[in-house]
């Protein structure tokens, strides 16, 4: 009986099932250049990554710079975008949408797709499963 009052208790315990709470600032976050080919004046951080605990999601903040880009490209995983500042174009397959603060955008796994910033500075989240 005891042994199976311990493993219940350890059941509830939320710390072991959860990660423990994990919080950064943009600015205290190494910035790297995106260094896909095709890509221009696009930098990234690494806001949450599995080295934090993670356990589904990754979130990045990207920078780009006017007349930048990150490279046209996809892959088997979806993308979910909110833009923060600056304005710009997200290309997806053969359209272009202009994109601003407060935009969120949905890319589905498999579908090409770009972000280019205007005459200013683009800055965005994305999340992307782990």
């Amino acid at each position: 009986m005891m042994i199976f009052k311990a493993s219940f208790m350890s059941l509830l315990n939320v710390s072991a099932r959860r990660p423990d709470l994990h919080k950064v600032n943009v600015s205290n976050v190494t910035e790297a250049p995106v260094t896909e080919d095709e890509s221009k004046g696009a930098r990234i951080r690494w806001l949450i990554n599995g080295d934090d605990g993670a356990p589904n999601f990754l979130m990045r903040h990207f920078t780009i710079e006017s007349g930048g880009f990150t490279p046209y490209h996809q892959h088997d995983w979806e993308h979910e975008v909110y833009v923060l500042e600056g304005h710009g174009k997200v290309r997806y397959e053969d359209r272009e949408e202009k994109i601003e603060p407060g935009d969120a955008i949905l890319i589905p796994p498999s579908k090409k797709h770009q972000f280019r910033a205007g005459s200013e500075q683009l800055k965005f989240l994305c999340i992307v499963p782990k």
